[in-house]
């Protein structure tokens, strides 16, 4: 027997370590070529991190070491793990994100979703990626890649896509992607326009404690929270699925500055 939880996200679904709400598929809006980003919005950065270039010439495995770990949360109970993977190869940064969740209900399997991403990177810059999702038995792929031209060529369910090279895919490892108005979605393959903006800071709980984070808020056609420390890492992530429960990412191998373990 199986319930039909997809009636309760509707159309959001996971994209790296981003949430892809309905407003993510709206197709009728294709951002212009990725702007560089303004003296305001720089400032807001420098504001929000150490220094101005902490998000220039980012160096995920300096910043997180070879490894990333989430544990993935709906009403503040367990449902999944999210993890990256970094490692230095010849060609660039490889890079491999994968997400899994489990839902159940009445002692049986709800709904299920699994995302694998590898990427490959040279500098600031996708070069290359290939994502394949199996949405509760939904299953789909996206790939990109440059080419001779320095644009990005994206081949998603819905056809092939030119996108401008430096726009960034929807994962939040690269604290870069605050800069942006325009995010490759990696579900759909195609450019979906963004308006970030930094808020606060706050004491994020993580898996192990607490610890002072960024919020940035995306709104346009993806909505979601996510936070960064003053080094610029990617800490944590919250959203509202359409049934009104709440989504959250918490870090289990993020630096604290108090103790705090979960008891699950």
């Amino acid at each position: 027997m199986r319930y039909p939880v997809k009636s309760l996200f509707g159309a959001c679904a996971l994209a790296g370590y981003i949430v892809l709400s309905s407003n993510a598929f709206a197709d009728d809006q294709q951002p212009s070529m990725q702007p560089s980003p303004t003296p305001i919005e720089e400032a807001r950065l420098s504001q929000a991190f150490d220094g101005p270039d902490t998000c220039s010439k980012f160096d995920p495995i300096q910043r997180y070491g070879n490894e990333l770990r989430f544990q993935i949360r709906r009403n503040d109970a367990p449902v999944g793990s999210h993890v990256v993977q970094f490692n230095q190869g010849r060609d660039g940064l490889q890079v491999v994100a994968q997400s899994n969740i489990d839902i159940s209900f009445l002692g049986f399997n709800a709904y299920s979703f699994d995302y694998r991403s590898e990427s490959l990177w040279q500098g600031d810059r996708l070069a290359a990626l290939s994502v394949r999702v199996d949405d509760d038995g939904d299953e789909t792929e996206v790939t990109a890649k440059t080419n001779d031209q320095g644009t990005l060529v994206v081949d998603g369910p819905d056809g092939q896509q030119t996108l401008p090279n430096g726009i960034f895919p929807t994962d939040h490892w690269h604290c870069g992607v605050l800069g942006s108005k325009a995010v490759l979605n990696t579900i759909t393959g195609k450019p979906n326009a963004v308006d970030i903006q930094a808020t606060d800071v706050e004491m994020l709980r993580t898996t192990d404690g607490t610890l002072p984070a960024t919020r940035f808020t995306y709104d346009g056609e993806l909505e979601t929270t996510a936070w960064y420390d003053a080094d610029g890492r990617w800490v944590g992530l919250a959203f509202e699925a359409r049934d009104g429960s709440t989504i959250t990412y918490r870090c289990m191998n993020c630096a604290t500055q108090t103790a705090q373990k979960d008891e699950e």
